[in-house]
């Protein structure tokens, strides 16, 4: 009985004095990767002449429509997401104003410049569709609103 009672001591001070073989260590699961975000819209043909209304706020004028005058924008080149054309104002306007744009990556959202008159912000709103928004501080400073359509 001896013998049983000191197997028992001994197993109960193992337990007591717990595991001293530490685990072993853990291995890194790699995070699951994420492919890179890419462009997936297509980029859209902006060649052609887009025509429509124009409203707006002119410094010391307050919010107008322009007398109704038509606004053109006549995109002439496009080499992937840059374009280049002109922008008329008035039915038989004569004068143009040279523009340059990008369209983003996104294939519905574009930024352009207008020589010496400021820039734009546009957003394409269907096919054959689009509005752009105006900003020029100049003074006296300027904000229009166009919606144009390809004609």
């Amino acid at each position: 009985m001896k013998i049983a009672i000191v197997i028992l001591l001994v197993m109960l001070a193992a337990l007591a004095c717990g595991c001293t073989s530490t685990a072993p260590a853990a291995v890194p699961v790699p995070a699951a990767t994420t492919p890179a975000v890419t462009a997936s819209a297509t980029t859209p043909n902006l060649i052609g002449t887009w025509t429509g209304q124009m409203q707006g706020y002119e410094e010391r004028i307050g919010y107008t429509d322009y007398n109704k005058m038509p606004i053109t924008m006549v995109v002439t080149e496009q080499h992937g997401r840059l374009f280049s054309g002109h922008l008329k104002f008035g039915i038989n306007s004569t004068e143009t104003l040279p523009m340059a744009g990008v369209i983003s990556r996104d294939g519905r959202t574009f930024a352009m410049v207008e020589n010496a008159n400021g820039y734009t912000s546009g957003e394409l709103t269907g096919t054959d569709t689009m509005e752009m928004t105006h900003i020029d501080d100049a003074d006296p400073y300027s904000a229009a609103l166009d919606t144009l359509k390809r004609v």
